[in-house]
């Protein structure tokens, strides 16, 4: 009997041994779990609602090396998909949910699926080495043989997974590609920082600018936090830094032409308001406004629509969604099978493929376990 490893028990990890279980007779599936328990990252995605995936599925929001070859895996009907696991989906406008909006139901799911069908998990069991020659997966206190083994171990953000070993030594003594790491999807740490208006929320259009050029623009919403901002769209542009010194810039009032706000600035100036940008906007930023003494026009509505402040460092794994970087694409072929070790495959956030907040990085995860089933399921019965 053909006996595929799975080194992680995370969502492509579990995916992928269910489809395998299902597509392919007369063989034994494990997964080796460096944690006590499956699908701990999964958890905490969408903030417990569990963002699956987005109707606007373009590569353009997914970045990294090579990331074109990536492209064709996207196609994937996920709301069919799961349905057949028994998972009902739901749009929330763009984004994909569990219909249950709990990321725990979709845990369960996966996790008692696997189970009924004969995938056996193995806890506590930390990867250090693979014996390629041998067909072997190391841990430190087992070893585990395979005819297929599957990379499926994840990376270091969020600091969710067990992680006392390098894991990515393994590669390296393997004479794989590992494309640098860095935290994306993460907090900025910025200059000044605003510990006041911890908690604070604003909505508007949100810029990196090296200098005078413009890196990216997003709009949606910042959040103040001790050392920094936070929210969806700093998350989003927080993958452009890059140790150089860059700033963000703040228009708290995108809704707004320079010349409507100036006109509307000018008026409410004529009326004399004693309470002049609590009218304007969250008390605790009028604060902070007021002690700026601002007197002219110009400088008003230059500190409503271009606040900048410099950027000078990102909040580290623990905090991020995702790591940038990860296995070279270039290691694997169009299946994600490496090309220099047949029997050796990865998938999921181990490869350098990151993407966009709103569900991307988990339809990735998806997407690339039916991928390497589907590669299995062809060498199996070729």
């Amino acid at each position: 009997m053909k006996k595929i490893v799975i080194i992680g028990a995370g969502a492509s990890g579990v995916l992928c041994s269910i489809y395998l279980k299902r597509w392919i007779t007369d063989i034994e599936v494990c997964i080796l779990e460096a944690n006590q328990s499956p699908l701990k990252k999964l958890l905490a995605t969408g903030n417990g609602r569990c963002n699956l995936s987005n109707k606007d599925m373009n590569i353009h929001h997914y970045y990294g090396e090579q990331i074109k070859k990536i492209e064709k895996l996207l196609d994937y009907d996920i709301e069919d998909e799961f349905f057949q696991l028994g998972i009902l989906t739901k749009y929330n406008n763009n984004l994909l949910y569990p219909r249950s909006e709990q990321a725990l139901t979709v845990k369960n799911c996966l996790y008692q699926l696997s189970l009924s069908l004969g995938v056996k998990y193995f806890f506590e069991q930390e990867v250090i080495k693979i014996d390629y020659q041998n067909k072997y997966v190391m841990t430190k206190n087992a070893a585990y043989q395979f005819d297929d083994c599957i990379l499926a171990f994840g990376s270091p953000a969020g600091g969710l997974s067990l992680k006392t070993f390098d894991r990515y030594q393994m590669l390296e003594d393997l004479n794989l590609k590992i494309n640098p790491l860095r935290s994306a999807l993460v907090q900025m740490k910025t200059k000044p920082s605003f510990p006041k208006l911890k908690g604070v929320r604003v909505k508007g259009t949100f810029s990196i600018y090296d200098g005078r050029e413009l890196i990216k623009q997003e709009k949606g919403e910042l959040l103040f936090t001790q050392d920094g901002v936070s929210g969806i769209a700093v998350m989003q542009l927080s993958r452009y830094f890059n140790n150089n010194p860059l700033y963000l810039e703040i228009d708290m009032f995108d809704d707004y032409t320079e010349k409507e706000l100036y006109k509307m600035i000018v008026s409410r100036q004529q009326v004399g308001y004693n309470h002049f940008y609590d009218g304007l906007v969250n008390s605790k930023i009028a604060i902070e406004l007021e002690k700026k003494s601002l007197k002219s026009v110009n400088d008003i509505v230059n500190a409503l629509k271009h606040m900048r402040i410099q950027i000078i460092g990102l909040r580290d794994e623990t905090f991020a969604q995702v790591m940038r970087g990860g296995l070279s694409l270039n290691e694997v072929n169009e299946s994600l099978q490496l090309i220099n070790y047949p029997h050796l495959y990865a998938m999921g956030e181990l490869l350098d493929v990151t993407g966009d907040c709103g569900g991307y990085n988990l339809h990735f995860a998806f997407c690339s376990s039916y991928c390497v089933a589907k590669a299995l399921e062809r060498k199996y019965y070729a």
